[in-house]
């Protein structure tokens, strides 16, 4: 995905589209796991998956453990994430002596609260699991088992597709008991910014959806308002869930908008690029996600004195 889009970049804008369904990739040191994590071993992204494209699970194996004091043996502490793509927040329980359990209940805690639809990442004993947010609000998962290599890497896997850093959410212990979300914050609402592709037509203006618990429905909205209002072929420019749209200028004219968690981190981000192009940047109007509407921005207009 890329992390800032301009006029000068239209060749790019198909890759947003679905960014919320792209997984963090597979660091060298993992392996193809197609049905998922077995004991001993924990999801640390997927291979391949893109809009129509089925995934392949990668995994590592889980290390650590210590002695527990009791003649040489080993003593485990089993820890597990269940997830959903529409929710910005993980059901985690842990703090079970032995495989299977953990993994069971957060699933289907995650399934009662989402109404189904949940996947795990598998088991992680005796260390902890980072989740890890990026712009258009895709969690990514990294065991920082080992030395942390791993959260290190993701981290950075993370980050290099964006003008700032993507957030570490919460570290879990595998001995924690129970973590999870609250739905009334943590289900996402998306937002889709659509805009002319191409210069014929274009009106310099980007046609929002926004307040959407379907994804798809808000591309859709945003997608038709494009195309009704200028008779021409339209692309996605923005897609985040639970984050915010940041509008804005560089320099005199050219176009563009980004994407975050919040207000501040989106003109962070808006900042960054203009500074990367050496361009003065003009920040114009955040759209948070959270808010229902369809808003119609224009790039062009005098800003309010």
């Amino acid at each position: 995905m890329t992390p800032m889009i301009s006029r000068l970049a239209l060749g790019l804008l198909a890759a947003l589209a679905f960014a919320l369904l792209a997984l963090p990739q597979p660091a060298h040191a993992a392996f193809p796991c197609p049905g998922g994590p077995a004991p001993g071993q924990v999801q640390v992204g997927v291979s391949g998956g893109s809009h129509g494209v089925a995934a392949v699970p990668m995994c590592e194996n889980t290390g650590g453990g210590g002695d527990d004091g009791g003649g040489g043996g080993v003593y485990y502490i089993y820890g597990s994430i269940a997830w959903h793509p529409d929710a910005d927040d993980v059901w985690m329980v842990g703090n079970y002596d032995a495989p299977y359990a953990a993994e069971r209940e957060a699933l289907a805690a995650c399934n009662s609260a989402m109404g189904g639809g949940c996947s795990s990442i598998g088991e992680w004993h005796n260390s902890s699991m980072a989740i890890i947010r990026d712009r258009n609000g895709v969690l990514w998962n990294a065991w920082t088992g080992n030395g942390g290599a791993a959260r290190k890497r993701t981290l950075a896997e993370c980050s290099a597709k964006q003008h700032v850093p993507c957030q570490v959410l919460a570290t879990f212990s595998s001995g924690k008991r129970r973590h999870a979300p609250n739905l009334a914050t943590a289900r996402k609402l998306y937002a889709v910014g659509a805009w002319v592709e191409g210069t014929e037509g274009f009106d310099s203006r980007l046609y929002i959806a926004s307040g959407q618990r379907d994804a798809r429905a808000a591309e859709r909205l945003a997608l038709d308002a494009c195309t009704k209002a200028t008779k021409q072929r339209c692309a996605i420019l923005a897609f985040v869930g639970n984050g915010t749209i940041q509008t804005y200028r560089l320099g005199a004219s050219d176009q563009s908008a980004t994407v975050e968690a919040n207000a501040k981190r989106a003109a962070q981000a808006a900042q960054a690029n203009c500074k990367k192009r050496k361009q003065p940047c003009t920040l114009q109007r955040a759209y948070d996600s959270r808010t229902p509407g369809e808003f119609v921005h224009d790039f062009m207009a005098t800003a309010p004195k």
